[in-house]
């Protein structure tokens, strides 16, 4: 039986195609195979080989092909992984130091859209955007910054407006946006651009009010204030009470300077101390 030398030629040109790269010694066992498929084309007889000789060294040939094809891929999968492994490390902003501190590189910057939570989650708060949480004490996971852009310190502190901060303390709340508590336990600044300094609970209801500290105070008129002393109180605009116990200033710009239930009712009108005393006229100083 003649063996077709045309198709064979076919099947060595597509073996000798997927050679391409691969190994001397495969390459020269296909030059060899070759030289006999360029012999029986031309009609001449093989000196050495049959047909069935040729077809089992092309059957060999094609195996070890397909062997050297898989090395290859094999090689260049481990060569991949090692590239990618080598810029990981090298792209990395964090070392760990000899005390195994993880340590980040000089002028690293870091972008965190969504928030960051220092300890651990307070499965009751529904976090805002943009946050900044770092819980302390024996109660960590109570910290809620719920406010998009807001921050809480401290211990079972709460930021629920937008870019409201709590920066420390215990139990302290800022409600409204853009309002703050710096310090001390159970303060709440409930108006709009308020704060609570420090102290205990204390509060400052009124749109732009300030309580510094003391204990129980409450600032409650716009642009109202408060310096310090206990259960002092003021309502009227842009008022403020510095210190004592138990004052009221009411009256719009209306003060009390100190000492123990004093009252300033009258617009512009103070108190400049002792006790239970009352100014009540617009303008009106007590003692004269």
């Amino acid at each position: 039986m003649k063996f077709d030398f045309h198709a064979l030629t076919v099947i060595a040109v597509s073996v000798a195609g997927s050679w391409t790269g691969l190994s001397v010694k495969y390459d020269r066992k296909l030059s060899a195979l070759s030289k006999k498929f360029d012999t029986c084309s031309k009609g001449e007889a093989a000196p050495t080989s049959t047909d069935s000789d040729i077809l089992s060294q092309v059957a060999e040939a094609t195996k070890l092909s397909n062997q050297s094809l898989e090395t290859s891929e094999r090689v260049e999968r481990r060569l991949e992984a090692e590239t990618d492994t080598k810029r990981t490390d090298d792209d990395s902003p964090f070392t760990k130091d000899g005390d195994g501190w993880w340590v980040a590189a000089p002028g690293a910057m870091f972008l965190i859209p969504e928030g960051l939570v220092i300890g651990e989650k307070n499965e009751d708060c529904i976090y805002g955007e943009g946050v900044l949480s770092v819980d302390s004490g024996e109660n960590r996971g109570d910290n809620c910054p719920s406010g998009d852009g807001s921050v809480t310190f401290g211990d079972r502190s709460k930021a629920e407006g937008d870019s409201a901060t709590v920066t420390g303390g215990w139990g302290n709340v800022a409600e409204e946006n853009y309002s703050s508590v710096t310090g001390g336990s159970n303060n709440v600044a409930g108006g709009v651009y308020s704060s609570v300094t420090g102290g205990q609970e204390n509060t400052a209801k009124g749109d732009y009010s300030t309580v510094s500290g003391g204990k129980k105070n409450v600032a409650g008129g716009e642009s109202s204030s408060i310096s310090g002393g206990k259960n002092n109180s003021v309502s009227g605009k842009e008022a403020a009470v510095s210190g004592g116990s138990r004052n009221q200033a009411r009256g719009i710009s209306a003060s009390v300077s100190g000492g123990f239930r004093n009252t300033s009712r009258g617009k512009f009108s103070s108190v400049l101390g002792g006790t239970r005393k009352t100014a009540s006229n617009n303008f009106g100083i007590f003692p004269q």
